[in-house]
């Protein structure tokens, strides 16, 4: 619960301490959420910017890009430098009847914008304007390559109704190139908050989940290159978000409990491991690992308030065994990484 903010600013953007980890709360007495930033050496996370939602990392360069709620019933796409500052409003001349989501991609050169419920916008250096799609899935997240150059998206009428297909576009050329689609061999997971999509550290494969059978989920993998696929299964605890590592065949993943496990297919007798436990109450989701694989965040929700701000952030080492959750903050929605922090 954040009681009271850091104001501070500082002279030049240089001299920002650069953050661990951004995401979105609700202030208390405030209806309107913030963004705030936390150094995991600090106490207390700093309010950067008012009235603002995001939902994807900094950038490369050192950029935020959010959603800002006006008080028409409208929305504004903005980015942003990390400290805040020089906030630049987005195709602010786009007739659009909302803009239901906005990500930047690693390098900034590039921001994939939800619009108008179905439809899936790129713009190019903040004033190049592509439209990807008019069918792309509502209730879900696109993902930019961590290079930049892509972008994988589902279309299909919504999160809840199938059938479903995964879309990947090339973007490192002066018009956008579809690179495949191909459909799903069955429904995305329906979990509260935006299902999203996984990159391979590569930029070669992608992941999601997926529910076929009655029994167990799947685990989705494919490549834009050929007819690669592959799944595996996820029996008894389900599977409604994963997480690649360095090792193949071996993921983080949130069961349809709400817990977070590693799972490794290589092993039989001690495949799924505990990394976060949920309980009766709650579940945990967007979990999220630095990028040494040595942090998990992610918030949990109690299952008696399912509003997007009722969540706790909550971090927990991944090397410290049988290591305790550290509760960061409340009135949470989602957090992330900022992967391009110096050393």
């Amino acid at each position: 619960m954040f009681l009271a903010c850091d104001p501070c600013r500082y002279d030049t953007f240089y001299h920002l301490p650069e953050g661990d980890i951004y995401f979105t709360a609700l202030p208390v007495n405030s209806f309107e959420p913030s963004i705030f930033q936390i150094n995991l050496n600090q106490t207390n996370p700093r309010e950067i910017i008012k009235n603002g939602k995001i939902y994807s990392p900094p950038s490369q360069d050192k950029k935020i890009v959010f959603v800002r709620d006006n008080s028409t019933g409208s929305q504004d796409v903005i980015v942003a430098n990390l400290d805040g500052t020089n906030q630049r409003l987005i195709a602010s001349s786009y007739y659009w009847y909302s803009r239901d989501f906005a990500i930047i991609s690693s390098n900034g050169l590039l921001i994939a914008i939800g619009a108008n419920g179905n439809e899936l916008w790129i713009v190019r250096n903040e004033n190049t304007y592509y439209k990807l799609s008019s069918s792309f899935c509502k209730g879900t997240i696109p993902s930019f390559s961590p290079d930049g150059t892509k972008i994988a998206f589902i279309e299909g009428k919504d999160v809840y109704t199938p059938p479903q297909s995964l879309v990947i576009f090339y973007l490192a050329t002066d018009i956008p190139q579809k690179l495949c689609k191909k459909m799903l061999p069955g429904q995305m997971v329906e979990i509260f908050g935006e299902p999203t999509i996984s990159w391979s550290e590569d930029n070669t494969f992608v992941y999601l989940c997926l529910e076929n059978k009655e029994t167990y989920d799947l685990i989705y993998s494919t490549s834009f290159e050929g007819s690669y696929e592959k799944v595996w299964e996820v029996e008894f605890i389900g599977c409604a978000e994963v997480i690649p590592t360095k090792n193949e065949n071996v993921f983080y993943i949130t069961g349809r409990d709400g817990s977070i496990w590693l799972v490794n297919f290589n092993e039989l007798s001690s495949r799924y491991r505990f990394v976060s436990q949920a309980s009766g109450f709650s579940y945990n989701l967007f979990p999220r690992v630095d990028k040494k694989f040595s942090n998990l965040i992610y918030t949990r929700y109690y299952r008696d308030e399912l509003n997007p701000f009722g969540g706790t952030l909550e971090l927990v080492s991944l090397t410290e065994k049988n290591a305790k959750p550290k509760i960061i903050g409340s009135n949470v929605y989602r957090a992330f990484w900022n992967i391009f922090k110096k050393e």
